[in-house]
């Protein structure tokens, strides 16, 4: 019975989280809205195979023994070679969350990433620079993709599995808190509930939200601020940020800025490759305009040499 029940009330989260997509994506194409629907209902229920012969490491270099183990559940990742790896994967929020789930389950549940590698020296660098020693598999010739054929779409490669490795939810806990919850709640039989980071909406004024960083040499720094007046009568909190690259680095004050006060949003462009620069940042808080996006422009050209 217990089983049972635990089904139907994940069934019953399915078709909320179905209403939740279908919300978001209102100001889309419908041929969009429909894709997005199809993937979440076709691997719904669907078992992941693991192939034979899969290689696992550690920080993507170090040769380990380390087989899949049979648990309640597991959650993977697959990281293929295209775009930015770096930029898709944010490590750095994967490595709290990682934190979390072991902490919830009693490192019970394994944390499976399965890279397909365009460049190898780059996928072990980043996991050396943000200290992910959990093991991973370096897939190079895609094995596990070619048996399951997973979605193209990267928000759609990551998937929390039961004990006999089908799919209960499909969706990235790091870049959409809902699915995270979602997750964490399936993993703690229901017992989990996500703290509250604030009891209201207030009201907040940004003197700007488009920046031009100029003609940047490459290699260069841009630093911008980003100044959020709270002009409401609750206190402001930001509860995350997020950028759609890794080279804009963030830092701002984590503290509820009172009524009156303001904060400050601080933005570090590097500008590693050339050409123009189009890249975003959103904002996210109790805020009555969240996520506040804001906008980099400008260009990255190759610096000229002494003559």
């Amino acid at each position: 019975m217990l089983r049972i029940r635990r089904y139907i009330i994940q069934i019953t989260k399915l078709f909320i989280f179905l209403l939740f997509i279908l919300i978001l994506s209102s100001c889309r194409e419908n041929n969009q809205k429909k894709e997005i629907t199809e993937i979440i209902k076709s691997w719904q229920g669907k078992e992941i195979i693991f192939p034979e012969g899969l290689i696992f490491t550690k920080y993507g270099k170090d040769t380990i023994e380390y087989n899949i183990p049979v648990s309640d559940y597991k959650i993977i990742m697959y990281v293929d070679s295209v775009g930015c790896t770096e930029c898709k994967l944010l490590l750095n929020r994967w490595k709290k969350f990682i934190h979390e789930v072991n902490l919830m389950a009693n490192d019970t549940v394994p944390i499976l990433f399965f890279f397909y590698p365009k460049d190898l020296r780059e996928i072990s660098f980043i996991l050396q620079q943000d200290s992910i020693d959990i093991p991973v598999c370096i897939d190079k010739e895609n094995k596990i993709n070619q048996i399951n054929h997973f979605p193209s779409q990267q928000d759609f490669q990551c998937f929390l599995l039961d004990k006999q490795n089908r799919v209960i939810y499909i969706g990235n806990p790091i870049r959409n808190e809902q699915i995270k919850e979602m997750y964490l709640s399936a993993i703690s039989n229901g017992k989990y509930s996500p703290s509250v980071q604030s009891s209201g909406i207030t009201r907040i004024k940004v003197d700007q939200t488009n920046f031009d960083l100029g003609i940047l040499k490459k290699d260069d720094n841009k630093k911008v601020c980003v100044i959020i007046r709270n002009i409401g009568k609750l206190p402001f909190v930001i509860h995350d940020v997020k950028t759609s690259c890794g080279c804009v680095q963030i830092n701002y004050i984590k503290q509820p800025v009172a009524p009156g006060n303001t904060t400050e949003v601080s933005l570090t462009y590097h500008a590693d490759k050339t050409g123009l620069i189009n890249k975003t940042v959103s904002i996210y808080g109790n805020m009555d305009i969240s996520p506040l996006t804001i906008n980099l422009k400008g260009e990255v050209v190759i610096a000229e040499k002494n003559k």
